[in-house]
């Protein structure tokens, strides 16, 4: 027998049958379909995102819950629901959320914030000791611009930096070259800063210019 096309109105269906049956509200990970053959909320997650003649496409699960009610702000929340969020957040605008991007456009009445807070604080069953940025790190490898600032320097590492720099415009770089090309969140200034006052690892008493004048390679 044909399955029935995969609809909204099927999924929501599916939805308040699996809350009914488990207390909670289904997730990408949550596994087969009772009573739909052979569907799992990860084949109707990639169905809402792929599209079909009943489906738009560029849908995910989660947001079709929250659009239709179905994500309660103040109940559970998980690492992976987060994460889902952020990917969604990053494909929109290309720049991964931080506490201070404001509102979560996938959960209605949540901001990143807030998620931070619950993060550092263990709230919404979270387990508490985390972060945003840290989590994001961690997960999926960006680090936040602060993160990397406060991140150990070396010499050897600013020398790297600079040698790509002289190959790239053919001449050496200052504390107002601006930002280091190959080192997002770097700027010339701050590290030049760093190797004067002795932050991040480094000895101090130096600069920029110092470093160059003793381990400048030859033009070429």
């Amino acid at each position: 027998m044909a399955r029935p096309p995969l609809t909204v109105e099927q999924i929501l269906a599916w939805a308040d049958a699996h809350l009914e049956r488990t207390g909670r509200w289904p997730k990408r990970l949550s596994g087969a379909i009772p009573g739909s053959g052979d569907e799992t909320w990860a084949t109707v997650n990639a169905a809402l995102w792929s599209g079909s003649p009943w489906l738009p496409g560029g849908d995910r699960l989660f947001q079709l819950l929250s659009r239709s009610g179905r994500t309660p702000r103040s109940g559970p929340l998980s690492v992976e629901t987060i994460l889902e969020w952020a990917d969604a957040h990053h494909q929109r605008t290309g720049r991964w959320p931080t506490a201070a991007t404001g509102n979560v456009v996938d959960a209605p009445g949540t901001t990143w914030l807030n998620i931070d807070a619950n993060l550092r604080r263990g709230l919404r069953g979270l387990p508490g000791g985390d972060s945003l940025p840290a989590l994001l790190e961690r997960c999926r490898g960006h680090a936040s611009r602060s993160r990397r600032r406060s991140s150990p320097l070396s010499e050897s590492q600013v020398l790297t930096w600079v040698r790509t720099h002289y190959r790239r415009h053919g001449r050496w770089p200052s504390g107002a070259s601006g930002p280091v090309e190959d080192a997002d969140g770097e700027n010339w200034h701050t590290i030049d800063v760093a190797l004067r006052k002795g932050y991040r690892g480094l000895p101090g008493g130096s600069s920029l210019a110092q470093l160059l004048r003793r381990h400048r390679a030859p033009k070429g």
